[in-house]
């Protein structure tokens, strides 16, 4: 059962002021002079040289404030984690009401039970492999899908996209929404992240908020939040905001970013410095295809140098059997001349041999004309197969055998042969010679860069007439 309100005329009200000052005054004559043990859950000093921190243990914890002349005299540098013995005196910040403690001296005692916990699940991580150079992987060149777990409201997310449209436009972001600081903030960005695994596009992630207190990487040091980046399926990059402070997702992620605005720029490149890169890239591919064409054209002309006409080859081949023919004959009417005057001597030998010798004569001169005969048959035969050979192999090298193949010689009208479609003019007469036959052309059209199939593409060359020639 609540009292009623009751005003009496001896009862005044208290201010706000009034109340704070009683207060302030009964801490300030009961706790003016106090030893404080605790860990320092938080730090910050200002501009000014102040400094601002949270002592806290297991079951509460207080707001101290160091100024800047005794925070001067420290021998040591405080931070987060580490346990201390704090001198000073209990009061009031009137403007907020808030109790805290005003420290005129501090000394370490050592580390706290949150740096030893956090302390000890980083050795149990490495010892894991968990934050070995090995698994980090290589960023994409070019994402197409980039994923953010940020707090949907903080300045974090706003830093990202304005990077992100800053230096490459039109690349799709998605953003999976999650705390990151308090209770609740390890188990939301574990959930974030499932949800970008469950969605499959993502080329990247980033995680991370903005600045803040060393006490805001809570969250980040979680050890759910941790082992969800290292199973993650693409490359994630750590944007947590602290230049000096190094959480253990910075230690897992496979890139490591000082600011979110550095996470953006670190996962897409700069769109005109790619298209620069592009152009010079272009450009130098088209010189260097310039140069390779330029050196097979020279290599194409120095072996056209050297190729043979066909005409000149085969009119040096029949010159060349003419010659054999010639040797041919002349050996064979020296062979019958010394034939003939071994004749002669035989018959001579024989009719001064007498009639008594006439026999014996006449078998040996039977004897040595068969003999000739044979010597004569034999010659004449090896002969005859070796023009036969040389004949063959006149054929084979002859150009009129590869025109039996199917082939032709094109011919201009100055009687230049035609190597290349480059040479020719829409519309020029060309002399076409065949295995058997001549014929003249028209050209209707050229295609120097391209093999034209002849059984689907309509005839290119009109023939006019033709002279057979065999």
């Amino acid at each position: 059962m609540s009292l009623p309100f009751v005003e009496t005329e001896e009862e005044a009200p208290l201010t706000v002021s009034e109340l704070v000052g009683l207060v302030g005054g009964a801490l300030e004559r009961e706790f003016s002079h106090l030893l404080v043990l605790g860990e320092i859950t938080s730090f910050s000093r200002a501009g000014s040289g102040h400094c601002y921190l949270t002592l806290s243990d297991e079951g509460a914890s207080v707001d101290a404030v160091l100024w800047r002349t005794d925070a001067l005299r420290l021998a040591f540098r405080p931070q987060v984690g580490d346990e201390v013995v704090c001198r000073g005196r209990m009061g009031v910040f009137a403007r907020q009401g808030r109790m805290q403690l005003y420290v005129w001296a501090m000394k370490p005692v050592g580390a706290g039970a949150a740096q030893r916990a956090l302390d000890e699940l980083r050795r149990r991580l490495a010892a894991e492999g968990l934050f070995a150079a090995e698994r980090k992987r290589p960023l994409p060149y070019l994402p197409q899908t980039i994923g953010v777990v940020t707090s949907r409201r903080g300045a974090a997310l706003h830093d990202i996209l304005t990077t992100l449209r800053r230096r490459f436009a039109g690349v799709h972001v998605v953003l999976a929404p999650a705390v990151v600081q308090g209770v609740d903030a390890p188990r939301q960005i574990v959930a974030a992240l499932g949800m970008l695994a469950e969605y499959g596009a993502c080329d990247v992630v980033i995680v991370g908020r903005g600045g803040g207190a060393s006490e805001d990487l809570a969250a980040f040091n979680d050890e759910r939040v941790v082992r969800a980046i290292a199973a993650f399926a693409v490359p994630v990059v750590s944007a947590v905001g602290h230049e000096v402070d190094v959480s253990l997702c910075d230690l897992v992620a496979d890139h490591r970013a000082a600011t979110p605005t550095a996470a953006a720029e670190a996962v897409v490149p700069v769109r005109e410095e790619l298209l620069a890169e592009l152009a010079t890239a272009s450009h130098r591919l088209g010189a260097s295809a310039r140069r390779l064409v330029a050196s097979l054209r020279h290599r194409v002309d120095a072996v056209g140098g050297r190729l043979r006409d066909p005409a000149t080859a085969l009119a040096q081949a029949r010159q060349s059997v003419d010659r054999i023919e010639m040797r041919l004959e002349r050996a064979a009417q020296r062979h019958f001349r010394e034939a003939a005057r071994d004749l002669d001597a035989l018959t001579r030998a024989f009719l001064e041999a007498g009639r008594t010798r006439s026999a014996g004569v006449r078998a040996r001169i039977q004897l040595a004309a068969t003999r000739l005969d044979r010597a004569m048959r034999s010659r004449l035969s090896g002969q005859a197969g070796r023009l036969a050979a040389l004949g063959s192999k006149l054929d084979a090298l002859s150009p009129l055998a590869v025109l039996g193949r199917g082939y032709s010689l094109a011919a201009r009208a100055d009687g230049s042969l035609v190597r290349s479609a480059e040479q020719l003019q829409v519309g020029e007469t060309l002399a076409l010679r065949f295995h058997a036959g001549r014929a003249r052309a028209q050209v209707l059209w050229r295609s120097p860069a391209e093999v034209v199939d002849a059984r689907r593409t309509p005839g290119s060359v009109k023939v006019e007439d033709s002279d057979k020639e065999h």
